[in-house]
């Protein structure tokens, strides 16, 4: 399934198969985060297109617009697509790591940031004092920081 989409998304099979083999090898070295949430494929899908989002972000950087306008007007199509693509996937990337909050992080995150709460309200609202909440935002984000260090290497 991995190398059949790689095959659509690389110039040759040579790229394709490389790719597929980079995909099996990050799967390999997350396995410890599969939660079985998913069916597996699905869940070595998604590395695949996030594997597949990272590449074409390197490629993009490195891309040289050319002198015709056209040409740049087909390659920013190219790029904003791939970009909403990225996007897509890291929130989607970003929910599943929330999810995976103790409910005391999970909450006053999703309160604050999701439905622009203000930290008083929270507080009142769960009946938690004030220090508690920023506390709990705090070592929530840091669990996300790190998982999402984690995700992205």
């Amino acid at each position: 399934m991995v190398f059949y989409q790689a095959r659509k998304a690389f110039k040759t099979e040579e790229e394709a198969e490389d790719f597929t083999q980079e995909v099996f090898l990050k799967a390999y070295e997350s396995l410890s985060t599969f939660r079985g949430a998913a069916q597996f494929s699905t869940w070595i899908f998604q590395i695949a297109k996030f594997q597949l989002s990272k590449e074409f972000r390197k490629k993009k950087i490195s891309v040289k617009p050319f002198d015709s306008t056209e040409h740049e007007f087909a390659e920013s199509k190219t790029i904003s697509v791939v970009e909403e693509i990225h996007q897509e996937q890291t929130h989607g990337i970003l929910r599943d790591m929330i999810a995976k909050l103790p409910k005391s992080y999970q909450l006053p995150i999703i309160l604050h940031y999701f439905e622009n709460k203000p930290l008083k309200e929270i507080s009142s609202e769960l009946n938690i004092k004030l220090n508690t909440i920023k506390s709990h935002i705090s070592r929530g984000k840091e669990l996300i920081r790190k998982w999402w260090k984690h995700e992205i290497d």
